[in-house]
């Protein structure tokens, strides 16, 4: 069978093979997978949000499976509608149950919708957990739902607290829907309201009815005439408070106004997008609209602002704070069945269930916790998430932090508090130390960064910092933390003060050090974050927070993308040969030791300060390959390809003589190797980032794969000279390559493949290296000059191909042998005498070389043999031709040659001798002397069968050293005539030159 038919049932078997695996695998995949359900507003008004949240967890959910899953199983996602409708919400629940895959359920988003579903979760024991269904009801009395979202509870006192303690607001006014939500939380709100003596003027319900305007037209028309209804609480569901909150700026009311979370969705500020004064004057109808939120996007962490921009680039949009608490729950769910003993089986789903519910439950303290993108996620006994209400207020249609903040101060600095002095809040009667912090808006943008050194990690960076605040705070009085050098802030470029807000601008130019990024999950990429840390000389984070200018900083970073605006860094810097993935802006905390300070000895020896990080990553980008791959299928690609290359090798190893088919294998080896070397880079990531024991090494590993990317090309590079070049030219010419040319060429491919390691691997100076090897190479020249001499003559001679190995060669005065090798140094040849005879190179290039091997095998042998001319020459030439043809080594297509060499007087008598010259063929040089006996043997015999005997003082036999096309001729220095008669004489002559 031809090998183009192995080959092409190899790739059917390839192909065939990989569909058939990759369906197995996505069945195995859906088989065995952990199903997550999602219960959300995927239509409707609110439809918006519900999407969000339902990508957002499903981005989370992705980078998780590409990770390898929980437990090794894929996680997947199972979306259900419930239209922020209590009556969906029962229907999605029992879909669910009837289903019977799902282990837990993210949802709902209404309150109503999570108490009405939550009946069906807790009689069928589905875990459950709400990203944003904040009454207390939702978890109150079912142990089966959790929240990782504030409650109305808190909230409600919080908001309270708020309007009187910091918005100095002694009168009050509430407006609420008819829901759930809005009936609970003016409840709340009332009740603290009194407590704190304040005055609630007013009270007014929404009817939710198909009259909703005009009801809401009634209550304005009556609020607007009212002149001491005070701040205004606003207790509604997004919707009807776009619709609220659009008749009050119409209707052109300035009493404050005050709103729970629902007001900080999305739901909310896009509800005003149609409305012309809204695209007029961007938050001409939400400017000044204090809003409670369990999350703000200038207070956001890292990973918070990661997945932002992660979403925004897939989407074009930003991510609800709903989302970020809904992947939240996603994480908390994945954790516990992590920390649970999950079966995974539909026979064990019961089991498995309640085994989550119960490793949900001892996620129940701060050491206990699951960190998020929205903090600390642990939950008290009835399933509330301890989480901080923010207060944000609407510019220009963002919701941004207030300049004050109130922070609940932990238990154990209830007596040991900083100033200024605690305030207090109220919560179920009881007094809680709460703190004002200030908080400041910080801005920045980049101007320069310059000699970056990714050894050092040092870099020169020029920018401009501006504050924005109230109060009589310093927040200039700051240290980076990441400066080589103290740098101060000096005289500000611009201050300014309007009215309560103040306003300094600066110019800082240093030297700063960066930071490597290392992932576990990314172990062969290298990620720098370049760019400024500060923190508070004094104040520490409960006094002051430093959090992202959005509004001052939105005209040059609208997003962190790496965009237009983010590549102007690149263009100003000395980054272009860096790939810039982004550029955040956040606050985190740092902490500080207290050196056995009294006053915060219960702190755990350490002060937590606000930190203000903006931060631009820079990559070489070295593992962008791995996106070839897709990630279900990274084991399957790395047992594929492994079994593919060795198949190849094998067949490249049989076929190795068939030129075009080994062609086609290594294209084909070259591929198959490559995606064997990524898939196994990937595959030993995923072992690495799930094995976070694995902490040793991580660098000899990266570098055996560094390393493996220049060894496996050039060992790729030296197999395609090989079958691109000598192999094609071997059977052009008939000629093999000399071992000693394959030697040098392969030797050029490792040393170029050497330096790239030196280089690129060790990073070290190749030009010094270039120019020390130069320098030695000279020394070491002048010490091996002769055996460089022997290095280019074998060169020459194997260019020049005057013999090949296997050939019999005489070479100068030196013995006859075969050539048994060629090698850099010398051409070694093995005598008749059986020693290997050595002999250089340069000597060999020097001599006279007798090669009896070329162009064929065929040589010729030459006898001579001496008969007394009474004999007839045409009777002794045809015994000598029956003589020799009767030899097995004589080649019998060649006729012998017989010449007349001479006719000379026996030595001492006065006979008469004619000499001939027998010449004949024979094809095995290694037979010489057996065939020159065998031929002399039959001679003799056939000369005494006819009575003639040979003058045996004449013989002697030679080497017939000429090609067989050319003829030889021999001087007869006698006169013939004086012994032969002339016809005898004439017809010798013709057989002589026959």
């Amino acid at each position: 069978m031809k090998i183009k038919y192995p080959i092409k049932f190899l790739l059917n078997i390839v192909i065939l093979s990989l569909l058939i695996w990759a369906g197995l695998k996505l069945y195995h995949e859906e088989k065995n997978a952990i199903h997550i359900a999602f219960v959300g507003p995927l239509s409707g008004s609110d439809a918006t949000v519900g999407i969000a949240m339902k990508r957002a967890v499903q981005l989370y959910l992705d980078s998780v499976n590409k990770q390898g899953g929980v437990n090794k199983k894929k996680v997947m996602l199972e979306t259900f509608d419930d239209k922020n409708d209590p009556n969906e919400a029962i229907i999605a629940a029992q879909k669910i149950v009837a289903d019977n895959r799902a282990i837990a359920v993210i949802g709902h988003n209404y309150s109503a919708c999570s108490i009405s579903a939550g009946k069906i979760y807790q009689k069928q024991g589905i875990v459950a957990i709400t990203p944003s269904s904040t009454h207390a009801e939702v978890t109150e009395h079912n142990k089966w739902y959790f929240r990782t979202v504030f409650n109305d509870n808190l909230q409600g006192h919080f908001l309270a607290n708020y309007a009187k303690n910091l918005l100095q607001q002694d009168t009050v006014s509430i407006i609420y829907s008819n829901t759930v939500y809005g009936s609970h939380l003016a409840e709340v709100f009332e009740t603290t309201s009194k407590a704190l003596n304040v005055e609630v003027k007013y009270k007014w319900q929404l009817e939710q009815k198909n009259e909703l305007r005009h009801n809401i037209v009634q209550i304005l028309n009556e609020l607007r005439s009212k002149q001491d209804a005070g701040l205004i609480f606003l207790a509604t569901h997004a919707p009807e408070g776009v619709m609220l909150v659009k008749l009050i700026k119409d209707m052109k009311i300035k009493n404050p106004l005050i709103a729970p979370d629902s007001y900080a969705s999305k739901s909310f500020s896009e509800g005003f997008k149609k409305y012309i004064k809204e695209k007029r004057t961007l938050g001409y109808y939400t400017s000044d609209i204090h809003v409670s939120t369990p999350f703000l996007f200038d207070t956001a962490n890292r990973n918070a602002q990661q997945l932002n921009s992660i979403y925004e680039e897939k989407y074009g949009e930003q991510l609800p704070l709903q989302a970020f608490f809904a992947v939240d729950a996603a994480i908390v769910i994945l954790e516990a069945i992590k920390q649970s003993d999950f079966r995974g089986k539909p026979k064990t789903l019961k089991i498995d269930r309640k085994n989550i519910r119960d490793a949900i439950t001892f996620f129940n303290s701060p050491e206990q916790a699951i960190e998020g993108y929205t903090g600390l996620n642990y939950f008290d006994s009835r399933g509330n998430a301890t989480k901080s209400v923010l207060m944000g207020v609407y510019k220009k249609n963002h919701l941004i932090s207030t300049f004050q903040q109130l922070n609940l101060v932990p238990y154990y600095l209830d007596e040991y508090h900083q100033q200024p002095a605690p305030i207090y809040f109220l919560i179920n009667k009881n007094k809680k130390y709460m703190y004002q912090t200030h908080v400041v808006y910080t801005g920045i943008q980049f101007n320069e960064i310059s000699d970056f050194n990714p050894k050092t990690l040092t870099y020169t960076q020029d920018f401009f910092l501006w504050f924005r605040f109230e109060g009589q705070i310093n927040p200039q009085d700051i240290v980076f933390l990441n400066s080589i050098e103290p740098i101060p802030l000096g005289t500000p470029l611009a201050e300014e003060t309007v009215g309560k807000e103040s306003y300094r601008l600066y110019r800082i130019k240093g030297e700063f050090k960066a930071n490597v990024h290392f992932s576990r999950s990314h172990i062969f990429s290298t990620e720098y974050r370049l760019g400024v840390n500060f923190r508070h000389r004094d104040l520490e984070r409960n006094n002051l927070v430093y959090v992202k200018d959005v509004l001052g900083m939105e005209p040059v970073y609208e997003s962190t993308l790496l965009d237009d605006k983010i590549k102007n860094i690149q263009q100003l810097s000395t980054l272009k040969d860096w790939i810039i993935k982004g550029v955040d802006f956040f606050q985190a905390t740092v902490e500080k030791k207290v050196l056995g300070a009294p006053k915060y000895l219960l702190l755990d020896h350490s002060l937590e300060y606000s930190t203000f990080n903006a931060e631009i990553w820079i990559s070489n980008n070295a593992d962008f390959y791995h996106a070839i791959i897709p990630s279900h299928f990274t084991t399957e690609f790395f047992i594929f390809s492994a079994i593919i290359t060795l198949l190849l090798i094998f067949f490249s190893y049989k076929q190795k003589r068939n030129i075009k088919h080994l062609k086609y294998l290594w294209f084909l080896q070259a591929i198959f190797a490559f995606i064997l070397l990524i898939s196994t880079e990937v595959v030993v990531e995923h072992w690495i980032a799930n094995h976070s024991q694995i902490i040793f090494q991580i660098k000899t590993i990266t570098m055996i794969f560094e390393l493996l990317w220049w060894i496996i090309p050039a060992i790729l590079l030296n197999i395609a000279v090989e079958h691109f070049l000598w192999l094609p030219l071997e059977k052009k010419t008939g000629h093999s390559i000399p071992n000693l040319v394959r030697f040098l060429v392969s030797l050029l491919i490792y040393l170029l493949a050497a330096l790239g390691i030196v280089g690129f691997v060790f990073e070290q100076a190749v030009t010094s290296l270039l120019a020390t090897s130069g320098v030695v190479a000279m020394i070491v020249g002048l010490g091996i000059q002769v055996n460089l001499a022997n290095i280019f003559s074998g060169i020459g001679l194997s260019i020049e191909r005057s013999f090949r190995i296997g050939d019999w060669v005489k070479v100068g005065n030196f013995d006859e042998g075969q050539v048994v090798n060629m090698n850099w140094r010398v051409t070694q040849i093995e005598t008749r005498k059986g020693y290997i005879l050595s002999i250089p190179n340069s000597t060999v290039s020097q001599s006279d070389i007798h090669n009896f091997s070329y162009p064929d095998n065929q040589y010729r042998l030459r006898l001579t043999v001496p008969i007394a001319t009474n004999h007839d020459p045409r009777k002794v030439e045809e015994i000598f031709i029956n003589a020799i043809l009767s030899v097995e080594e004589v080649i019998k297509d060649f006729k012998p040659v017989i010449w007349l060499k001479d006719v000379q007087t026996d030595a001492g008598k006065e006979e008469w001798v004619a000499v001939y010259i027998i010449v004949f063929e024979t094809k095995n040089y290694l037979l010489k002397f057996r065939t020159l006996k065998q031929v002399w043997d039959n001679i003799w015999v056939h000369l005494n069968n006819n009575g003639i005997l040979p003058k045996l003082s004449h013989y002697q036999t030679e080497e017939e050293t000429q090609k067989s096309n050319q003829s030889a001729t021999f001087p007869i220095e006698i006169k013939l005539n004086k012994v032969f008669q002339s016809e005898d004489l004439q017809k010798m002559m013709v057989n002589r030159t026959r």
